[in-house]
Formats: C-alpha cells, structure tokens, sequence
C-alpha cells in the first residue's frame, strides 16, 4: 500500500506533469480569456449560435498557442509535423468542451462562461492525456488512429444530432 501512495506521488511531482500544470495554467487562462471575448463579441450579432463560434474561434487560435507551449515547454518536442495529431486531439476535445458547455446551460441553467471555466480543468486533464498518449508519444500504434477517428466522426454526428434537435 505504501509503495502504490510512493508511487502515486512520484508521479504527480514528475517534473513533466508538473511543467503540465504550470504550462496548463497560463493556456487555460489564455484561453478562457479569448473564448469570454468572442463569447461576448458574436453575443452582439443577432441570430447566430455566439457559443458555437466562440468555441470554434476560440479553439482554433488556442491549439496554436498551446501546440507551442505544450510541445516546447511540457513535452519538449517543438517538432512541427505533430500538428495534425495536435489539432486532431484539439478537435476531439473542442466537443467535450462545446457538449459539456451547453448541457450545463440546458440541464443546469449553468452560463457559457461558468460553465467553461467548470470544464478548464477536465478539459485540460483531458488534452494532456490524449497528447501525451497520442501527439507526444514515441510511439503512434495504427489503433490510436483509429480509436481518435472513430470518436471525432462520433462526436460529429452528436453534435449534428444537437444542432437539428435542440433541448428545450
């Protein structure tokens, strides 16, 4: 039992997950920032889903940012051909974030902006762990492609199934 606690905690001062947190701290209050602003320009457009582009910009512009910080600073890797895999995980994650976002506001009354910094930390827990598995790895297996696919054509089809039946 002790050496599973040892274990444990050895693991959670590792200087990579710890660089992670510290790295996680300043993209999470990056990106929260970008997504309030977008959240709170496309809320003066009339008509038009403000959550669903202040998502979408806001992500694309923090997998940028955070593809930089996450490889030079966490992972150590500042190969730029990771790219793909990196946006290919931001996509995943994008519609945990959008789904875990507005089913707060529907089921909760939670607003987009609580409701995206609720979800900062799982989120980012979340990307972490599908980079370090998946982007940052020595080794990419051709099942990790087809697992990641098959979720994102997943939550595709989710997120279409949202759009054209909305929750009242």
């Amino acid at each position: 039992m002790i050496d599973k606690i040892t274990a444990l905690i050895k693991r959670f001062t590792d200087a990579q997950f710890v660089r992670f947190v510290l790295v996680a701290g300043l993209n999470t209050a990056f990106g929260w920032c970008i997504f309030a602003l977008l959240r709170f320009l496309f809320g003066l457009i009339p008509n038009i889903d403000a959550l669903l582009f202040a998502t979408l910009l806001g992500t694309i512009i923090s997998v940028l940012f955070n593809f930089k910080t996450y490889g030079h600073l966490v992972f150590r890797n500042k190969d730029r051909r990771l790219l793909f895999k990196f946006v290919m995980v931001y996509a995943i994650t994008y519609f945990v974030n959008y789904f875990s976002i507005h089913f707060l506001e529907s089921l909760w009354g939670i607003n987009n902006y609580w409701g995206a910094l609720i979800m900062a930390i799982p989120v980012g827990l979340l990307n972490y762990l599908l980079n370090k598995i998946f982007v940052f790895s020595n080794r990419t297996l051709k099942w990790h492609w087809i697992v990641m696919i098959s979720v994102l054509a997943l939550e595709i089809l989710f997120f279409i199934l949202i759009k054209t039946h909305p929750i009242s």
